[in-house]
Order: structure tokens, then sequence, then C-alpha cells
């Protein structure tokens, strides 16, 4: 019982070695890190690795060029070709492997005098169509195309101008395999273009999934704030009623709660279309919001003249940034907060510097500030500039925490300017 369990044991590992071969033979080079180009070198490394192994044979086989050491000659050319394959050079290896396969045929029926049928039609049919379908694998279309088109026509003249080939019998050769190589571009585009159609759906899929991603922590951190926020103040105006004034205050920061959260589900609703607005327009209604919710903040907005004769425009949730931003504004830097908001341009980037005069961001949590999870207050719960970052990068853009020896703190946000 112990010898069966010892003999399978090494059957299977005898066996995982053997299956294990082919993909350690065409294992592509580690820096190629594109799926598309990896597999397209894997493949590369399997035709030259058959080819090294189909060209002695032909060699031996072949009673036409038996003299000449065509495909031995090449068996060497292939070696180099299967190394070369294994590095980054996968573009130089493919066209010199396309352009070998292509070559063989003029070679061969050039430096030979004697043809009988069944060796040109090997030489007609078989080399183009080899080099067609490694083509069609590792190169456009358009390539492809050019090459059954000038195998084809050189083909033509070739065996046209050759003294013991007669044309009538050649054409008929060549026309099949233009056939063939015709079919086999056809088929290389068609998978080509639904290979590229699968991408395309795969990456929307995983950038709505990223979107969705960000609407859910959104949902959870800024509608439950909001709802904290309109509770409150509720509770403080109940207490107020007597006091008209500060009644009216408090129902006031309630209804621009509610305002931000009407606009936040308004974000999230795949029927309804926003109207786009640019951010100049998007930063003074957030502040002027966050102005009535939070009566002690003060926000002052600089807009470069150069920017606000041509806006830049952006997705519909960059607003949500800034509502964070001032929220944890409001949240951490003391009782009345002072924001400036300065807009100006960089290059082809919009570079906003978003500065308040509080007390600033301890330094042990600088470096990770942009954490989920990490707060500067007992009561925060680190969701604010994790979600605001996220939305900055989904737009191509950045967001640091510029240190400064000054009181408070500063964010440089820069977007791709967008008109």
């Amino acid at each position: 019982m112990v010898v069966s369990k010892g003999f399978e044991s090494r059957t299977k590992r005898i066996l995982s070695l053997i299956f294990s071969i082919p993909m350690r033979i065409t294992q592509p080079h580690p820096n190629i890190i594109d799926e598309g180009n990896r597999r397209k070198a894997r493949f590369l490394s399997f035709c030259l690795f058959s080819a090294l192994i189909i060209f002695p044979i032909l060699q031996i086989t072949s009673e036409v060029i038996h003299e000449l050491p065509f495909y031995s000659g090449s068996t060497f050319i292939l070696a180099g070709l299967y190394l070369l394959s294994k590095t980054n050079h996968v573009k130089l290896t493919s066209t010199l492997t396309v352009l070998l396969a292509a070559i063989l045929p003029f070679l061969t029926i050039s430096f030979h005098t004697n043809w009988e049928g069944p060796s040109l039609a090997f030489q007609l049919l078989t080399w183009p169509v080899i080099a067609v379908l490694i083509a069609s694998q590792l190169f456009s279309k358009e390539k492809v195309g050019f090459l059954v088109f000038v195998m084809s026509g050189g083909l033509t003249i070739l065996t046209w101008l050759h003294p013991e080939i007669s044309i009538a019998d050649s054409i008929e050769l060549i026309a099949a395999s233009f056939a063939i190589q015709t079919l086999l571009w056809l088929t290389g585009w068609i998978n080509e273009y639904y290979r590229h159609r699968l991408q395309v759906t795969k990456r929307s899929i995983e950038t709505r999934q990223r979107e969705l991603e960000i609407y859910t922590d959104l949902l959870q951190h800024d509608l439950g704030n909001d709802v904290q926020m309109i509770l409150g103040s509720l509770e403080l105006a109940q207490l107020t009623l007597e006091e008209r004034e500060k009644c009216i205050s408090f129902i006031e920061s309630s209804l621009a709660a509610a305002e931000r959260m009407k606009s936040l589900i308004q974000i999230f609703s795949i029927e309804e279309d926003l109207p786009e607005a640019n951010i100049v327009t998007i930063l003074y209604d957030i502040s002027e919001r966050a102005q009535i919710v939070f009566k002690t903040m003060k926000v002052n907005i600089n807009v470069d003249p150069s920017i606000l004769d041509n806006p830049p425009k952006y997705g519909k949730l960059i607003n949500l940034v800034f509502e964070n931003l001032l929220r944890n504004t409001a949240q951490h830097a003391g009782d009345t907060p002072t924001v400036s908001i300065e807009l100006s341009t960089r290059g082809d980037k919009l570079r906003i510097l978003f500065t308040d005069d509080g007390l600033g961001i301890p330094e042990e949590i600088r470096s990770c500030i942009f954490g989920k999870g990490v707060s500067t207050g007992p009561k925060g719960r680190g969701q604010g500039l994790y979600l605001a970052k996220r939305i900055i990068e989904s737009e191509k853009g950045t967001i640091h925490l510029i240190q400064s020896t000054k009181k408070g703190c500063c964010f440089e946000i820069t977007l791709p300017i967008q008109m």
C-alpha cells in the first residue's frame, strides 16, 4: 500500500513536470507585463521552438534541396531568434521571424532549377501560409494584409521568370495559397477586433466597479455626516424656539445640509442627467452652502483671471472632494476656521491650493493622512481624505499635503485642464 502511494506520487510529479515543459519553454521575459504582449511573446517562442525541431528533419527528408543547406542553416538562425524571444525585444524577434518564413520560398525556388509538382506545391503553399499565420497573431491587420499581397505578387513574378516552372501550374498553387492566406488574415482580424472589444468591456466593468466602491463609501460617509448635522440642528432649533434668530439659523443649517444630501443623491442617480458645471461655479456653490451649515466658518476664493475666461469642467464626483475638505476643516480646525481656496494654472494643469488656519495635522500621521481609517480627531472615521484622493485620482489628478511650519495645513490639488 505504501509502495503504491509512493509510485502514484512519483508518477504525478513526473506528469506535472512533463506538462509544465511547454509553459517553461514559452515563458515570456518578466519585464513584459501587458497580457497581450505576453500572449504574443509566448506564441512566438512556441513557433520558434517548434521550428527548431522541424527544420533539421526537413533538411534530411527534402530530396529537392538536399544539396543546399537552407533548413540546417536556418536552424542556427532560429536558435538565435528563440533566445531573442526570451528578452524584451519581442517586436524585433517577430519581424525577423516572419521575414525568415516569407523569404524561404523565394530562396529555395531561386537557387534550385528542377521543380516537380509536389515540391513546388510545398514551397508555394506551406511557407506563405505559415508566414501569414504567424504574422496574424503578432502584427496589425494592415501589416498582415500588406504581407499577403507582397508574397503572392512576388511569387507570381518569380515563378513567371523561372525557366523551369510553368506559370500555368504555379498560378493555381499561388491562388490557392492566396485564398488560405486571406482567410487567415480575416480570421486574425476578426479575433483581434473581438479581443479589443473584450478588453474595452473589461476596463469599463473595472471602472464601474471602482465607481460603485466610491459611491458606497460616499453614501456611508457623507450622508451619515449630513444626517447627524440635520438632527443636531433640528434639536437645537427645538431648544431655541423662543429665540427667533437662533432658531432660524439652525433651521437654515438643516436646510443647507439637506440640500447637500439632495445633491449627493442626484449624483448617484443613473437616470438623471446633471448639467455640467465648471470648477469655479462648483467651488462658489459649495463654499456658500458650507458657510450656511457651519456658521462660524469663513471661505475666501481667489481665482486667476485666465481661469475665469474659460473655466475647466470635471466629473460629477469632483464637488464631493471639496465638500469633504470643508467638512473636515469645520470639524478639526477650531471654532472659527478660515479657509482660503486659490485656483491657478501650471502648464496644462489646474492647481488648487486649499488652506486653513487650524491646528494643522499631527506629524505622526502626515505620511498616511490619505489612508482609509486615518483621522485627526477622536470622532472621525478617516473616510473624507481617503475618498477625496480616490475621486481626484479617478480624474487623473493628484492631491498632496504640503508640509509647512505655518499654522494650519494646505492641500495642493492638480487636475488636467478639461474644457
